[in-house]
């Protein structure tokens, strides 16, 4: 019994059904925002994630991401739902066999153009009845550090500028494209199976679509970048780099905010037999700025 928590055996025993005697679980050493395990009764294999405590302050709707993955699974490049929790953020997923990207396999030229078609697919998907807004988020997320003294640059007001600059151009000139978006397709949310599927659709909503492919292209070189753009728009051409290197700045302040909210609760629950350290989301965070500060 060494591992469960109340949650995760109340999941196992009265929605699954399963006998947990007969379950085993494994934990899974990537999560940042929640816990993740994958748990497994005679032939069946799931994924079970237990939320974490910082989401509420986050910007996710369960309700979108609910919707996102179900959509997403109907079309075969995400998990299919077996439990979901809107009320709590607990879920539980069937489990792919495939193999996690780092940042290196998601900028080959085969799997860039792999990335770009599963992309175009979830733009196209039906909306969902939530809007997400990286804006939005960032200053929401710096009115909570500012409360909780968390710490914030000092050169805050200048990166503020710059961002409404980059949100003015693209609601004035007409550059947003709208569509289902995932928001953190980064390359450790990306399973290759023999078909290239999208996990952790936490912050799925309707937005730009270059938000993702600013995600995506967050770890690559301009030529990759280039590439990549041919590869989802057909074409790739200076205003259209333009406006991903606008977007991969609201990427980067969207995540350095998302590691100062962190800070608040440096000390994640994980079982007590990992001996994986928690992530410094303060040096995170200090990181990203610094990468703000050299765009600028």
């Amino acid at each position: 019994m060494s591992g469960w928590t109340e949650a995760m055996k109340q999941i196992i025993e009265e929605e699954l059904k399963w006998d947990i005697a007969d379950t085993t679980i494994e934990y899974q050493q990537d999560g940042l925002t929640n816990t993740n395990y994958i748990i497994s009764s005679g032939n069946r294999k799931l994924a079970l994630r237990i939320s974490g405590g910082n989401t509420g302050r986050l910007g996710i709707s369960r309700e979108a991401e609910l919707a996102a993955m179900q959509a997403a699974a109907d079309l075969g490049i995400g998990a299919k739902v077996v439990y979901f929790s809107t009320e709590t953020g607990h879920m539980v997923t069937e489990f792919i066999d495939g193999v996690k990207w780092n940042d290196a396999e998601a900028g080959t030229d085969v799997n860039m153009k792999r990335i770009a078609d599963t992309l175009r697919k979830v733009h196209a998907l039906p909306p969902v009845p939530y809007t997400f807004s990286p804006y939005q988020d960032i200053t929401d997320r710096i009115q909570f550090a500012a409360r909780h003294q968390l710490g914030l640059p000092e050169d805050l007001d200048e990166f503020l500028e710059n961002l409404a600059a980059i949100q003015q151009d693209r609601a004035s000139n007409g550059q947003q494209q709208l569509g289902l978006c995932h928001n953190d397709p980064f390359a450790n949310n990306f399973l290759d199976d023999g078909t290239v599927r999208l996990i952790d659709w936490e912050y799925a909503g309707m937005g730009d679509i270059m938000f993702d492919l600013a995600c995506v292209c967050s770890a690559y070189s301009r030529p990759q970048k280039e590439t990549f753009l041919a590869c989802y728009f057909g074409h790739d051409d200076a205003d259209t780099l333009h406006n991903l290197e606008q977007m991969s700045y609201v990427v980067t302040f969207w995540n350095a905010m998302w590691a100062v909210l962190q800070t608040f609760d440096p000390k994640p629950v994980v079982p007590a037999e990992s001996a994986e350290p928690a992530a410094n989301y303060r040096q995170i965070a200090d990181w990203m700025f610094a990468r703000l500060r050299e765009s600028l």
